[in-house]
């Protein structure tokens, strides 16, 4: 008896090892697997911004945003009329309602915070290596008291372009890249709350050079919900989408 209560504790254990993740494929295919048919499509929110000078809150405004994923995202500022739609990595600025200009400017975190589930892992891979991850370096790390996973960077280096994740949701909790100006930016996403398909992060801090400079607050969160491909077409934008 005690010979076949070793085997199976010893097989339970081969088992354990064999499903520890130790390579940015291996955590790229345990993310789909967990969450690819299950995660939510739609995600709105009102963000409450509030914006740092020297250590102290400069100001702070309310924005309303809306996730389609696998690609597609609006800002709507305080402003009335001045939004900003991203689609296939590129932005559509709009100011008085009026469109502005068309720039190729990626939203990589929208493939972290769930658009990574809607397209196949190779095309995940390709992106990640299109935005600069250095996806062979790989290491399992420890971020404000929970074990995280890190690709892109080896242990100590909070320079080089790299991402974290929780190892046992699988959510984002922290992108680190240089900005144009050689400018290290660090964003870090907290206070994650379970909704049915997935995880939505409530607070998200940015960093630059080590200076905070940005707060957000996610507020009345929704997720699944029906929304108009209209919110999202730069051609003839739907105005006023969250009322």
């Amino acid at each position: 008896m005690r010979k076949v209560i070793f085997l199976f504790i010893a097989s339970v254990s081969g088992l354990g090892l064999m499903a520890q993740i130790s390579s940015t494929s291996q955590l790229l295919d345990a993310m789909q697997v967990k969450h690819r048919n299950h995660w939510f499509k739609t995600f709105t929110f009102e963000q409450e911004t509030i914006r740092y000078s020297g250590g102290a809150a400069r100001d702070t405004s309310i924005w309303n945003e809306a996730i389609l994923y696998p690609d597609r995202f609006r800002i709507d500022y305080g402003e009335p009329g001045r939004f900003v739609i991203f689609r296939n990595d590129s932005a559509y600025r709009f100011s008085q309602s009026a469109f502005q200009s068309k720039r190729l400017e990626p939203q990589e975190f929208l493939l972290f915070k769930g658009g990574m589930y809607f397209m196949p892992a190779y095309e995940v891979s390709g992106k990640l290596k299109n935005y600069g991850y250095d996806t062979s370096l790989f290491r399992e790390d420890r971020f404000n008291g929970q074990r995280v996973y890190v690709v892109g960077a080896k242990e100590g280096d909070l320079k080089a372009k790299q991402f974290w994740v929780n190892a046992d949701h699988f959510y984002i909790v922290r992108r680190i890249s240089a900005l144009s100006d050689g400018r290290v930016l660090d964003v870090q996403y907290s206070d994650h709350k379970k909704f049915e398909g997935g995880w939505v992060e409530q607070k998200v801090i940015f960093y630059l050079q080590e200076q905070l400079i940005q707060i957000e607050k996610y507020l009345n969160i929704e997720v699944g919900q029906a929304l108009s491909e209209q919110i999202f077409e730069p051609e003839n934008p739907k105005m006023n989408w969250w009322k």
